[in-house]
């Protein structure tokens, strides 16, 4: 567990900071792919628009921290949910998204979102985040980020659970038995054809 109290930006941007090394070991064509099913997570959380992409949060911020004249910086709003606004506001200079490597946006929009959803969802929400940059391999499925994305919108406990359990922290026989079930039952929806003892070594990798 990070142990971290969600009273204000400062405590987000601690926990953010912590997932940042791992973020940026993610490079090239595995990083696309993380990305994109990150990107499917944060909408089924509710977090962005259908319409809007990873990359292209990444890419305003990249441009708006470096902005001469007006920078914007997450830092000095009072929580995720506003800079994220005060970032749509923005648009986009073509050539200088040009000279930004794709990477970048890619590791920067993703940063900002893991930002916002911990802001939003708390203490369980930064140790699965902690969890799946640490596996991006395990976790680039979309199907899978979506489900679990449902969960965390609609079922707070059973998500804590589902954390819980992934992280090895809970004891309780009974919570770890309803979160192995549930694991268990995404993994049959986005794997129909999977046998039995596939679907248990898919929920075991998923673990820490």
């Amino acid at each position: 567990m990070l142990g971290v109290l969600f009273s204000g930006i400062q405590a987000v941007l601690s926990v953010v900071a912590q997932l940042v090394p791992s973020i940026i070991k993610i490079v090239g064509a595995k990083l696309e792919t993380f990305a994109k099913a990150l990107e499917a997570f944060f909408k089924a959380l509710g977090l962005i628009e259908t319409n809007e992409q990873v990359e292209q949060i990444g890419d305003k911020a990249l441009q708006a921290e470096s902005d001469e004249v007006s920078p914007l910086k997450v830092e000095d709003f009072d929580s995720h949910k506003k800079y994220l606004e005060a970032l749509k506001e923005r648009e986009i200079d073509p050539e200088k998204s040009a000279l930004i490597p794709q990477d970048d946006k890619y590791h920067k929009g993703i940063e900002i979102l893991l930002g916002m959803a911990i802001e939003r969802y708390g203490e369980a929400m930064s140790n699965f985040s902690k969890i799946i940059v640490e596996n991006p391999d395990i976790y680039n499925n979309s199907g899978r980020l979506i489900e679990l994305g449902n969960i965390a919108r609609n079922d707070k406990d059973s998500f804590d659970g589902i954390v819980n359990y992934l992280d090895g922290e809970s004891t309780n026989t009974e919570k770890n038995d309803a979160a192995f079930d549930k694991l268990v039952d995404i993994e049959k929806s986005i794997n129909p054809e999977a046998t039995e003892a596939e679907i248990w070594k898919a929920v075991s990798d998923m673990k820490r």
